[in-house]
């Protein structure tokens, strides 16, 4: 048996005071009182040492009673034997989490860092389990813990050493963030099963640079028994600039194309060329370090590749950049509508101004006479605004195609005309009273026409004031269960008045939007809103059941096929920038096998479409990331414990697993039940030893 708390044993030593009590004086047995002695002054009996112990069974009772109680707060337990059958208590897991992103290809870098993640390997002891993972925009294990945990300690280390030969960089980013917290999740699911954690640590080796994202830090916390270890690789020279796409909006016109040069902050050059590959005419470009430049390149000669060429710094791998040709494609939008195209006061004013001004699309706007004959063949936007009532056949053929039509209301006599041209019988429309001006509300982003607003920085509709609006009643809402008689329609939006704003009704296989304010200036400032033309975009492009997506991607990024209803379940064929050619690719999963820049062709009957992958520009900054900004986030950086601290962590963890015993056994209460007894049994027999005292009186 061993106590936890040996000092209270201490307390044992008062079994002395009832072995001096016993022996420090003897009282008479009796008590008698006689007359004369009350003129005398009584004196208490002297100890000698012929004092003696007369009972020896009371002594002992007490003694044990004081001995017990002193064990029980001493908190006695009994051993047992400790297993730790994973490992033993120096064991240590570490992580070695190696950055593969594309900054890595910089010159010099990725031998130096294979050189440091070697020397730090070799001086690890055996005793340590070590796993390997590596990170670009993804983070991978190479060979993790759970693989490593069914081999002997020796096949451990040469398996990571083998899957560390076979590690080289890609040309993905840096998700520096998202590596680090899987990483640390991993080391502490690691100890899951372990009787006494082993210790943590991390070895990331990585050139560090400002391009890296950190952003998954942000919400998470790092463990406290968690170290991080930096191996920085050095590249032969800091000099680094980049060469960047600049985003173009082909619906507004901006057909310029514009590329972005980065100089790194410590790089030491300044002066640059640019230049089409193939041509040898080069185009010079001053950007001091830490600064960039937006420039027009020059016109690209008819027998120049679709790529641009940045000269000057001593790194290369960013200094290629692929352009995708832009193909331009057809969508129509039929106007069925007395206003004439070049009335500023009407409607198709704005619509064709609108979609005239697309680079994206060749958009053909025309009447639904003109559309008649070849509306079977075509998915067009149908526009209706006071309709002649001859078009009435066109409109419900193109809904029973699967079509789409809108009706803007710009009065209430006509929109109800609209309506029964669609088949939508039973609706009612009225002028609504505004007393000022009337606000969009109650916008429903889940909406595919309106997802693309669903950011807070496009989410905001209340700029776009509304004179006149119309009031639409007479059917049920998608949440309703009202007349099962009534069209059922759901509202996309409100007006801050409550009344409808944008409702969508299902008329067979067709769609029928109704807006019920229209975008002329008498009725509302839409047409000269921000919000006009995407919102036009997006209805056309759900309208023609096509889906459309940037020419130009990062390295890792998906790219969805240009689909339409007629193509829904095709496979296509896909041109790798190596010239490498993959077949039966299925059109309704994205492409995924992006992973090298160039230029990636999809064709399906017949029809080619490029798409430029390029580097992400965040790898063009490779300054150094200060250490301040991990540390800001959380993260413990150094060695592990020194010698002393993990004596005093195992001395911890020792005291930790017997209080946990101890707190198991609880023998304490034991010894306070046998102190109880013991004292109960004194009692007794101290009553039982106790003479009746004899007092004679006069």
């Amino acid at each position: 048996m061993t106590p936890l708390t040996p000092l209270y044993l201490l307390a044992a030593l008062t079994v002395a005071g009832p072995i001096l009590f016993h022996l420090w004086r003897r009282t008479p047995r009796g008590r008698r009182e006689f007359s004369t002695l009350m003129f005398l002054t009584p004196s208490p009996p002297r100890v000698t040492s012929r004092s003696r112990v007369e009972h020896w069974l009371l002594l002992i009772l007490r003694a044990v009673a004081l001995c017990l109680l002193a064990l029980a707060f001493a908190r006695p337990f009994w051993r047992t034997a400790m297993s730790t059958p994973d490992q033993t208590p120096d064991e240590e897991l570490v992580a070695i989490l190696i950055d593969t992103s594309a900054s890595l290809r910089r010159d010099g870098a990725w031998p130096d860092l294979m050189h440091k993640v070697n020397q730090q390997l070799t001086r690890l002891p055996l005793t340590a389990t070590v796993a390997l993972y590596h990170f670009d925009d993804r983070w991978t294990p190479a060979a993790d813990f759970t693989e490593l945990k069914r081999l002997e300690p020796e096949q451990r280390r040469d398996l990571v050493k083998t899957r560390l030969s076979e590690l080289k960089p890609g040309w993905g980013g840096t998700n520096l963030g998202e590596a680090l917290v899987r990483t640390a999740s991993a080391l502490q699911e690691s100890q899951t099963d372990r009787a006494v954690p082993a210790k943590l640590r991390i070895l990331l080796a990585s050139d560090l640079q400002v391009g890296s994202r950190l952003d998954p830090l942000n919400g998470f916390e790092w463990p406290a028994d968690l170290r991080l270890e930096l191996l920085v690789a050095q590249p032969s020279s800091p000099t680094n600039a980049g060469l960047q796409w600049v985003e173009r909006n082909l619906d507004l016109a901006d057909d310029l194309l514009r590329v972005r040069i980065t100089n790194a902050a410590d790089s030491q050059k300044e002066q640059f060329a640019i230049h089409w590959s193939g041509d040898s005419r080069q185009e010079s470009v001053y950007v001091p370090p830490g600064q960039s430049r937006v420039i027009v390149p020059p016109k690209r000669p008819r027998d120049a590749a679709a790529t641009l060429i940045l000269e000057g710094d001593d790194s290369s791998f960013d200094n290629t950049l692929y352009i995708a040709p832009h193909r331009e494609e057809s969508r129509s939008v039929v106007y069925c509508g007395t206003d004439a195209s070049d009335d500023s006061a009407g409607l198709r004013f704005y619509l064709e101004g609108v979609f005239a001004a697309s680079q994206r699309y060749q958009i053909n706007v025309s009447s639904w006479r003109d559309a008649l004959a070849e509306s079977q063949g075509n998915r067009p936007v149908v526009v209706l605004n006071e309709t002649d009532p001859e078009a009435a056949t066109f409109v419900k053929g193109h809904l029973a195609r699967g079509g789409t039509v809108l009706i803007v209301a710009s009065a209430a006599d006509s929109a109800m005309e609209d309506l029964k041209q669609c088949g939508l019988d039973g609706l009612v429309v009225t002028e609504s009273t505004v007393k000022r001006d009337a606000m969009l509300t109650d916008i429903d982003f889940d909406h595919p026409l309106f997802a693309p607003f669903a950011e807070s920085q496009f989410s905001d509709f209340t700029g776009i004031r509304f004179w006149k609006h119309r009031k639409l009643t007479g059917f049920k809402s998608l949440e309703e269960t009202g007349d099962p008689a009534l069209p059922v329609g759901g509202v996309l939006a409100r007006f801050d008045n409550g009344d409808p704003a944008l409702v969508e009704f299902r008329v067979g296989p067709g769609r029928v939007w109704m807006l019920t304010g229209g975008w002329n200036p008498v009725d509302s400032l839409l047409a000269r809103s921000s919000k006009f033309p995407p919102l036009m975009f997006r209805i056309l492009e759900l309208a023609s059941g096509t889906t459309t997506r940037a020419q130009n991607l990062a390295v890792g990024s998906e790219i969805s096929w240009t689909r339409s209803r007629e193509t829904a379940g095709a496979r296509g064929t896909v041109r790798l920038p190596d010239q490498s050619v993959e077949q039966n690719v299925l059109m309704d999963v994205p492409f995924t096998a992006t992973s090298t820049p160039g230029l990636y062709t999809l064709e399906l009957g017949g029809v080619t479409d490029d798409v430029a992958i390029n580097l992400a520009a965040d790898e063009s900054r490779t300054s150094p990331l200060p250490i301040e900004q991990l540390e800001a986030l959380g993260v413990r950086l150094g060695l592990v414990e020194s010698p002393e601290e993990m004596r005093r962590a195992r001395d911890r963890e020792r005291l930790l697993q017997l209080e946990e015993l101890e707190d198991t056994q609880k023998l304490w209460r034991w010894g306070l039940l046998a102190v109880i007894v013991v004292l109960l049994a004194e009692t007794w027999l101290a009553g039982r030893r106790t003479p009746v005292s004899t007092e004679v009186t006069e």
